[in-house]
């Protein structure tokens, strides 16, 4: 472990594990942010390429990069690690596959400054094959303050109201975003390991957002999230439906002490519903390489499941926007070979 001693304004966190190819990328944008009073902190998760080799040249050469070795223990783990040694006054997180404006950190710091605000979140480039588009930005930049609007805020990240064109109000990923590090201290806030829990970032949203005063947002795309293959995000899964229930459980237990009235129960239910589909639309996406009958046993396993099934019979899927409820009213029915013809155009 080697770096400055110097406090910064803000700590980066880099976990780093097989990304031999992209890590000068992201490195580029970070040393030339133009806020510079930064500390990065890399961490090595065990990666078994020339990543480790790689933060020790760049550590050696700036004083600002600190390096973890660590053994591999996942993502959510990593930035724990990294969170240990931080000593910023606000921390951000960056996946070292992706990379970040410029002015990523002066734009999320200025505007903590203007709102008093332990957390301020920026909007999304999503860089895939057929190159950059602007997928998630902020319309307005909005501020939300005090326990009720806290509240609600925090149901937008698990799921929308059944009404609502899009499954989510809020994007659920920590790398947007600029947070006050004394609200993880205070309050022992660390992340689950996503071999746990399959959306890490979920929970810890849940954990800081109840102990915040304010947050705010900004208009403007600040990170490029790369679609690089061999992501977790872009694997196919087998047990990936069976995360996800334990994820739904999780959410469940977590929300129930915020909401005594059980307003939360139903953005759970759509929370649930979505990541079916999705699930679902993964499976059709296997045909090539698994076949029709193979297919179509994954999504019976989907659409037979007993949970499932009682959130399709209680969610109003009346209310969604048109394609979702075609989904789940095949679903609801178990008619695999209709919902595998609707699911393959969806793709």
């Amino acid at each position: 472990m080697n770096g400055s001693s110097l406090k910064p304004i803000i700590s980066i966190i880099v976990p780093v594990y097989k990304v031999e190819a992209y890590l000068d990328r992201c490195m580029e944008s970070l040393l030339n942010q133009t806020f510079s009073d930064i500390e990065i902190i890399l961490v090595d998760d065990g990666s078994p390429d020339t990543c480790p080799a790689m933060c020790d040249v760049y550590a050696g050469k700036n004083p600002r990069v600190k390096v973890i070795h660590k053994k591999n223990g996942g993502l959510g783990f990593a930035r724990n690690s990294g969170l240990d040694l931080a000593t910023g006054e606000y921390v951000v997180f960056v996946d070292s596959d992706d990379y970040v404006t410029r002015d990523m950190c002066e734009r999320l710091y200025r505007r903590a400054l203007e709102t008093g605000a332990d957390i301020v979140y920026g909007g999304i480039f999503y860089h895939g094959s057929r190159g950059i588009r602007k997928s998630f930005g902020n319309d307005t930049a909005r501020v939300w303050k005090g326990k009720q609007e806290m509240r609600q805020l925090l149901l937008d990240f698990v799921a929308a109201r059944p009404g609502r064109t899009k499954d989510t109000v809020m994007e659920i990923s920590v790398w947007r975003a600029l947070f006050r590090r004394q609200i993880l201290e205070d309050n022992g806030i660390r992340f689950v390991s996503e071999r746990q829990f399959i959306s890490e970032d979920l929970i810890f949203d849940i954990d800081i957002l109840q102990n915040c005063r304010c947050v705010a947002t900004i208009t403007e795309p600040v990170y490029y999230y790369c679609d690089n293959p061999g992501s977790l995000t872009g694997m196919f899964r087998e047990d990936r439906f069976r995360k996800v229930k334990e994820l739904y459980h999780e959410l469940l237990l977590r929300l129930s002490p915020l909401y005594p009235g059980g307003e939360y129960v139903q953005r759970c239910e759509r929370f649930l519903l979505a990541r079916a589909r999705r699930n679902a639309i993964a499976v059709v996406r296997q045909k090539k390489k698994a076949g029709g009958p193979q297919v179509r046993r994954w999504l019976a396993d989907i659409c037979e499941d007993e949970e499932l099934q009682r959130v399709l019979h209680t969610y109003p899927v009346e209310k969604l926007p048109y394609q979702q409820f075609a989904a789940a009213w095949l679903m609801k029915r178990k008619a695999y070979f209709l919902l595998e013809k609707l699911l393959a155009l969806k793709k």
